[in-house]
C-alpha cells in the first residue's frame, strides 16, 4: 500500500478505519442529497465551479471517499480521478461510478499516484489532510499535480482559534473521548459514536436550529453546523470525529504558510466565512511568476 503523503507514517489501520467508515455511509444516489448539496455548497464558498469547462477541464478528489463529492463535480468536468487508497472507499466508488467514463477511480494516495503533473484545473481534498501526519508535505504533493494557475480546494480543521474559552475546554474534553474510542475496534466504535450521534450531536444540533429560529445567534453553540443534517450525515461525522486516532488542527496562518511553501500563489488565498473552518481555495503559481 501506497503512503497518503510521501514519507509519512500514515498508518495502514487509519486507511482501513475511513475505508469501514465509507463502506458504512456510502451515499448513494437520493440518500441525504439535499444535505450534502448544501454541505458542498459550504465547502464551495470560496471558489466558483464555473469557472471550469465540462468540455477540457480536469479535476481530482484527493481522499474521495464514497465518493459525495466527486459526483458533484461531474458536471463542470471533463475528466474526474476519485483517489481513494482503502479496500473498502474504493469498492463503494467502483459501484458508484461504474460505466461513467468521466470518473477514473484510482487506489491510490496523495503522495503516490498516477495522476499527471500539473494536468489539474483543479484539485479538491474536502476533510482528508488534518488526518495525515505530514499534512505540509501532502499540500506539496497535490501541488505539484496541479497546473500553474489551477486551483486547489480545500477544508481542513481549525484550531479554534476565535472561539471562547468554555468551546475549546469542551473540545478539549471532546479529545479525550476521542483518543479513546478510536482505539476501539470498528464494531464498537460504531456503537458508540452511533449513540454519541443520537444523544449529543441531535438534540444540540436540534436546539440550535430551534433558537436560531428565534433570532439568537447561535456561532457559539456546540455543533450548531449540524442543525439542517439529517441523523446519518450526524452519525457518519461521529464516527469520523471520535473513530480516527490522527487529528491535526491547524490556524489561518499556519495554513497560509503551508500553502506558501507548496508553491500556491497567496495573493489569490480565499479563506470561506461559513462553517465548516478552515475551507479555503488558492491558485498555484503560473511558471515564470
Amino acid at each position: 500500500m501506497g503512503r497518503w503523503g510521501k514519507d509519512s507514517n500514515f498508518d495502514q489501520g487509519v486507511i482501513d478505519s475511513f475505508g469501514q467508515e465509507w463502506a458504512q455511509f456510502e451515499y448513494f444516489e437520493g440518500d441525504s442529497e439535499e444535505a450534502l448539496d448544501r454541505q458542498f455548497g459550504a465547502y464551495c464558498a470560496p471558489i466558483s465551479l464555473l469557472h471550469f469547462n465540462e468540455n477540457y477541464s480536469i479535476a481530482a478528489d484527493f481522499g474521495a471517499g464514497s465518493g459525495r463529492w466527486t459526483s458533484r463535480l461531474i458536471p463542470y468536468f471533463k475528466l474526474i480521478y476519485a483517489l481513494e487508497p482503502s479496500d473498502g472507499a474504493n469498492s463503494v466508488l467502483q459501484d458508484k461510478f461504474k460505466g461513467n467514463s468521466k470518473v477514473i477511480v484510482m487506489k491510490q494516495t496523495i503522495g503516490e499516484n498516477s495522476i499527471p503533473d500539473e494536468s489539474l484545473d483543479l484539485g479538491i481534498s474536502l476533510g482528508v489532510l488534518h488526518h495525515i501526519p505530514n499534512t505540509s508535505l501532502a499540500l506539496k504533493d497535490i501541488s505539484r499535480k496541479i497546473k500553474g494557475g489551477g486551483y486547489f480546494l480545500c477544508y481542513l480543521y481549525y484550531n479554534l482559534e476565535d472561539k471562547p474559552l468554555f468551546y475549546r475546554n469542551l473540545f478539549k474534553f471532546a479529545d479525550v473521548l476521542r483518543r479513546r474510542i478510536s482505539q476501539m475496534s470498528h464494531s464498537h466504535k460504531k456503537i458508540v459514536t452511533i449513540w454519541i450521534a443520537a444523544f449529543v450531536y441531535l438534540p444540540l444540533s436540534r436546539f440550535s436550529r430551534l433558537a436560531s429560529g428565534l433570532g439568537v445567534d447561535v456561532k457559539n453553540f456546540p455543533l450548531h453546523q449540524y442543525a439542517r443534517m439529517p441523523f446519518k450525515m450526524l452519525a457518519n461525522d461521529s464516527l469520523d470525529r471520535f473513530g480516527t486516532v490522527l487529528e491535526q488542527r491547524f490556524s489561518r496562518k499556519e495554513i497560509t504558510e503551508m500553502l506558501r511553501e507548496a508553491n500556491f500563489d497567496i495573493e489569490t488565498l480565499v479563506f470561506s466565512q461559513l462553517e465548516p473552518y478552515w475551507t479555503f481555495s488558492v491558485k498555484k503559481y503560473v511558471t515564470g511568476n
